[in-house]
């Protein structure tokens, strides 16, 4: 797949204390939600090192438009609107058009 028409977001996240894994387990379900759409080549949920309530949040998608589909669906929706309630804060985060992706599958 070329990396011409992909489309990445990044995210940082402040969990209230004591609810990062809250926030983790919402935020898998919203891939587990948004995989079912299809477009979403690659999705990591990373807990910072630094701060236990920080999580960062990274997607590939196969384009734009396969992103705003997905976030639009009633499933992702649904998972959304649980987020703000785990948050002690706006969350951050950024558009992007991807210039080159590789890697190989994370090892669980």
């Amino acid at each position: 797949m070329s990396s011409d028409s992909m489309f990445s977001v990044y995210g940082r996240m402040t969990a209230l204390p004591g609810r990062r894994d809250d926030l983790i387990a919402l935020l898998l379900d919203g891939f587990r939600a948004a995989g079912e759409n299809g477009g979403l080549l690659a999705y990591t949920v990373n807990a910072a090192l630094d701060d236990p309530d920080t999580v960062w949040l990274t997607q590939l998608w196969a384009d734009k438009e396969a992103h705003d589909t997905t976030t639009r669906s009633e499933a992702v929706v649904g998972v959304t609107r649980q987020v703000p309630p785990l948050l002690a804060q706006q969350p951050e985060g950024c558009y992007g058009h991807v210039v080159h992706a590789a890697g190989q599958a994370a090892k669980g």
